[in-house]
């Protein structure tokens, strides 16, 4: 249930704060006030697409919160339990959102920041709000589909038909594709045939580019490794003049010369330090010597190779290293290829696809048909409460010739608005008042069959009056003992069989506007009521009216 809503500085709105009760509730006041604020503000804080229009003149940042009470384990309970989002109070739940003049916003779930689509998801289990124009799309078979699927709880199935449906046209797709192409998918077979061919006998290896180069590299200066390391050596440990018998016989003298002086002996001891990294380095020198390949076959057959690559490379107009990469992607693309024109495979999948459709789509319309007579007979009932005895309501499921999007049915909602009048397509044979109250009864059913608790009415009585609106009203009151309602209504017999009244006004010059929201005690209610029966000038008749049909309407 919607507890509480607060408005700052949105559109005609600069400070509005407000408590909602259960049952049903009306806001009313002149044509212009601000009664569609109210509801742009609810819509925004659960998810709305947000406009900087809609901030107030002259700031340049919205703020709208709302708080709810909700039961446990209800669906919005179990949704905030799921993505953790559960106040210390688990019958409470908050949500605000801030809005600036950029087109940005920031939203939080119970004090923590949420994405739009989050509000959104959580808003649809919270509120239900049904347009002043619901009636308008009733004459319409897509509406009318729309509104028979809710009633069954088989939304979700739609989706799946409308999910196989579209599988099944791109697999029909696919198969006309690969017909159409044959003669331009052989030429590239072909093509990559040729490719895949050259790069298997070539059998180019990852890395192994990198490796003959540096292995080249080695060969052609095989020669002059050779030299370096063994000269050396010969410097360090084997020539006639070789450096470390000399440091050998250095350090001996160093050694004697260290009884006379200490200082002498330290320099003894670092220069054998350093004779042993030089030894180890003549030892590496002498091995790095034994391993120079001098093998002149081995490099011919390294820059053999390394030309059949690079040639490769330059024919296929890519890097030669890259070589390994163009093997495995030539070999998936003639995988790709060969599926795509086997026709076998793709009249299987089509096949397949199309099975997988009919089998949602008749699951679909099973459940659409079992639907029909109870949405029939309930909407029928509802008639009856407003104001047009002996009206009938009928939904005719039908097969269409061919599958469509939305399964199997052809749904057309029937109307006779007179017990002697036959049943008849609803656009052909309703008034304007007469689908306000065929939209009413439609959706104080589906109403009472969905989940929100909270339901909100923008002049659903719209082209109606006198008892019909009183009929209406009632409708209204009764629902409000089920759950939540709260309903924008001009219709005088409306307003007075609500449980609670909001007056919503407008005041101040055109430089600086406000829109107030007055929570009405029984005088002024009855004032309101009679401004509402009798429009700029109310008389003591017309207060008096308002207090006898206040005085009916909860009798």
């Amino acid at each position: 249930m919607l507890h509480w809503l607060s408005i700052r500085n949105f559109v005609l709105v600069e400070t509005l704060d407000i408590e909602f009760g259960p049952g049903f509730t009306v806001l009313t006041g002149e044509t212009g006030a601000g009664k569609s604020i109210l509801l742009d503000a609810i819509g925004l804080v659960l998810g709305d697409r947000f406009e900087a229009r809609q901030l107030r003149a002259g700031t340049d940042r919205a703020e709208i919160a709302a708080g709810f009470i909700i039961a446990r384990n209800s669906p919005s309970y179990e949704w905030l339990a799921e993505h953790d989002l559960l106040d210390d109070d688990t019958h409470a739940l908050t949500l605000r959102r801030v809005l600036d003049a950029g087109g940005k916003s920031r939203a939080w779930i119970n004090g923590r920041p949420a994405p739009l689509t989050q509000l959104t998801e959580l808003g649809a289990l919270l509120l239900e709000l049904h347009g002043q124009h619901a009636h308008q799309s009733l004459s319409q078979n897509k509406a009318q589909r729309h509104w028979l699927d809710a009633y069954a709880g088989v939304l979700p199935q739609a989706d799946a038909v409308r999910d196989a449906w579209r599988a099944w046209r791109a697999a029909q797709q696919a198969l006309d594709n690969a017909r159409q192409t044959q003669e331009t998918m052989v030429a590239e077979r072909e093509r990559l045939t040729l490719r895949h061919d050259d790069l298997q006998a070539l059998a180019m290896q990852d890395g192994e580019w990198e490796q003959l180069s540096a292995r080249q590299n080695q060969l052609t200066h095989a020669e002059t490794l050779l030299t370096i390391a063994r000269d050396g050596a010969d410097l360090l440990s084997e020539g006639e003049a070789a450096l470390l018998p000399q440091l050998h016989h250095l350090i001996q003298k160093l050694r004697d010369a260290g009884q006379y002086d200490p200082a002498f002996t330290a320099l003894s001891q670092q220069i054998e330090s350093a004779t042993i990294d030089l030894a180890e380095a003549a030892r590496s020198l002498r091995e790095a010597a034994r391993h120079v390949d001098l093998d002149p076959e081995t490099l011919a057959a390294t820059e053999a190779r390394l030309t059949v690559i690079h040639d490769l490379a330059r024919k296929y107009r890519t890097r030669p290293e890259a070589l390994a990469t163009l093997a495995a992607d030539t070999t998936q693309a003639l995988a790709r290829l060969d599926q795509a024109a086997d026709l076998v495979v793709l009249e299987q999948a089509l096949a397949d696809s199309e099975r997988r459709y009919r089998d949602h789509a008749q699951k679909l319309s099973l459940q659409r048909r079992r639907a029909a007579r109870e949405l029939a007979d309930a909407v029928t009932s509802g008639l009856a409460a407003l104001a047009m005895p002996g009206g009938r309501f009928e939904v005719v499921v039908t097969s269409i010739a061919q599958p469509e999007s939305y399964g199997l049915d052809h749904i057309e909602f029937n109307i006779s608005a007179h017990s002697s009048q036959p049943l008849a397509p609803l656009a052909k044979v309703a008034s304007g008042g007469e689908l306000s109250r065929i939209a009413l009864a439609l959706l104080t059913v589906l109403a009472r069959a969905g989940s929100a608790p909270t339901l909100i009415f923008d002049e659903i009585d719209n082209g109606v009056g006198g008892a019909v609106g009183h009929a209406i009203g009632q409708r209204l009151r009764a629902l409000g003992g089920e759950k939540q309602v709260l309903c924008v209504t001009h219709l005088p017999q409306v307003a007075v069989c609500a449980h609670h009244h909001y007056l919503v006004t407008k005041e101040g010059d055109h430089e600086q506007v406000k829109c107030r929201l007055t929570v009405l005690d029984p005088a002024t209610r009855a004032e309101e009521v009679a401004r509402m029966l009798g429009g700029a000038t109310v008389t003591a008749k017309t207060r008096a009216h308002a207090r006898e049909l206040l005085e009916a309407a909860v009798s």
